[in-house]
């Protein structure tokens, strides 16, 4: 990822910045109404997670962005059914999956849950706004 940002930093303008947004190495979990129903196998996605994370402040020492921002935030992905968000999550995310026991403990929690209650993987996910290090901002009046 690092020589993907010296790409970045080669194409960025002056005035212009690099925006990147990658889960952070937390593990992503199962929950339902706000209920933690387990945590979501991510397999090496802590390790590659926390290695994008390497790759910013790598590019930062080396003088080549300064960053100017960064917020993390919940991101939540829902599915109707438990086996809907199984299956989005294993069809998307490399190597993931959502165990049976998280599913069978999900699926009981909804029969008892009230109508419209919907399963969801949450995400940490952070944002980070980079800029051309030494490059002055254009501020509007």
């Amino acid at each position: 990822m690092v020589d993907a940002l010296r790409r970045a930093h080669r194409m960025v303008t002056a005035n212009g910045c690099v925006v990147d947004v990658h889960p952070t190495e937390l593990l992503a979990s199962v929950r339902l109404g706000g209920v933690m129903m387990g945590h979501v196998d991510g397999g090496d996605a802590p390790v590659r997670h926390a290695a994008a994370g390497a790759a910013l402040r790598t590019a930062i020492d080396e003088g080549l962005f300064d960053g100017t921002a960064t917020v993390d935030f919940d991101f939540n992905t829902y599915g109707d059914t438990i086996e809907e968000l199984r299956d989005y999550i294993v069809e998307t995310w490399r190597n993931a999956r959502i165990d049976e026991e998280t599913v069978r403990r999900t699926r009981a929690a909804l029969g008892a849950a009230p109508a419209g209650l919907r399963p969801c993987v949450l995400e940490r996910v952070r944002l980070t706004t980079l800029r051309p290090h030494g490059a002055a901002v254009n501020r509007h009046p």
